[in-house]
């Protein structure tokens, strides 16, 4: 009972207690091609520092033209270069991050598109209204938590729409089953609906092997892009993930960071740049390279012959849930061993003193 009690209390504090998670990222481009000399063209859009994230220390390691933009929300990086005979070109982007484990909350305007129908996000129609006023009759946190709860059960996690922006949020609701894009999208018309302001985020989450530093991660992460929800309720905006609220205990991805989530920005503004980017990269050159349609970068060249590959390393430099789960074995582990007669034993049991006075 002591060793279950011990396991119970040191996993709660390792997945439950406030805690910063520290990354090194290195994302990394390659070109390469055997023949003549050919241009190359890359487009990445690279995170900033929010309500809940802080990405500094950006490099970018490159031999060739790099033109930066800040679009506020998110920075891009603009490369060109040429493919020199039988030479790989690589760009490599490096930058730290840290997430927080726990409850987050910030101050900011409420704009009026995150109150008001938007595409794919039907608030104002019928079966969406009917339901947003069937689950509930405010607009307080128990309400947004309601139409989280609800997201969550009713909907079905299906591969079926792999592409995270295609689903609307009235085609997951009468159909029940879409990806990451359908729960946000139905939580937040939901939402809207119900006159909590909303808006649909889109990000990465990071892999978390507990006792890995260093992973490969992107491309083959199959959870690379993702899409959760902020809401707005009683002064203050906050998170929720209803998809992985449907995987794991509710209350942890309600109102809170894991450490994993890494927003890039509101849905329609982050589709915005990656459409600007897909502008720029086409007015340079006509084939589009690599097969990874994530909204994060494009790569093209005037030569379908060239190959291209990219790949995302993430590198755990702090886990601040470590020093929280050595703290609390530690008390634990000294309270059961000062207490454990009276924690284990039974009402009323002797002790051999007094029955062998």
């Amino acid at each position: 009972m002591c060793l279950g009690l011990i396991i119970f209390v040191v996993l709660g504090a390792f997945f439950c207690l406030p805690a910063n998670i520290h990354y090194h990222v290195t994302e990394r481009y390659v070109f390469s091609r055997e023949g003549e000399e050919t241009p190359v063209y890359l487009g990445v859009m690279l995170p900033k520092s929010g309500p809940y994230q802080w990405v500094g220390n950006v490099e970018v390691f490159w031999d060739g033209v790099q033109a930066n933009f800040n679009y506020g929300f998110v920075d891009v990086v603009k490369l060109s270069g040429k493919m020199i005979h039988r030479a790989n070109l690589e760009a490599i982007i490096e930058y730290d991050v840290k997430l927080p484990q726990g409850p987050v909350s910030w101050s900011a305007p409420v704009e009026n598109f995150q109150r008001q129908p938007q595409a794919g996000i039907e608030s104002d129609c019928d079966c969406i209204q009917k339901k947003a006023a069937d689950l509930c009759a405010g607009s307080s946190e128990k309400d947004a938590y309601e139409i989280y709860s609800f997201t969550a059960d009713y909907l079905t996690y299906s591969q079926n729409y792999k592409d995270c922006t295609s689903i609307s949020a009235l085609q997951a609701y009468e159909i029940g089953s879409c990806v990451c894009a359908g729960y946000a999208r139905l939580m937040t018309a939901l939402c809207r609906a119900s006159g909590i302001p909303a808006q649909m985020v889109l990000g990465l989450v990071y892999p978390d092997p507990m006792f890995k530093s260093y992973i490969a991660s992107f491309p083959q992460n199959p959870e690379e892009a993702h899409a959760w929800v902020e809401y707005y309720s009683e002064e203050s905006w906050k998170l929720a993930d209803p998809t992985w609220g449907a995987k794991r205990l509710k209350f942890m991805q309600f109102n809170r960071n894991d450490g994993r989530h890494l927003a890039y920005g509101e849905l329609e503004q982050v589709l915005s740049v990656d459409k600007d980017l897909e502008v720029w990269a086409f007015d340079q050159a006509r084939f589009v390279l690599g097969d990874d349609e994530c909204f994060r970068y494009i790569a093209t060249s005037n030569s379908n012959q060239v190959s291209f590959f990219s790949l995302t390393s993430i590198q755990r430099k702090w886990d601040g849930r470590w020093i929280n789960t050595i703290f609390v074995w530690g008390i634990t582990t000294w309270l059961l061993c000062k207490y454990r007669n009276k924690i284990v034993g039974l009402p009323g049991q002797k002790t051999k003193l007094e029955n062998n006075p």
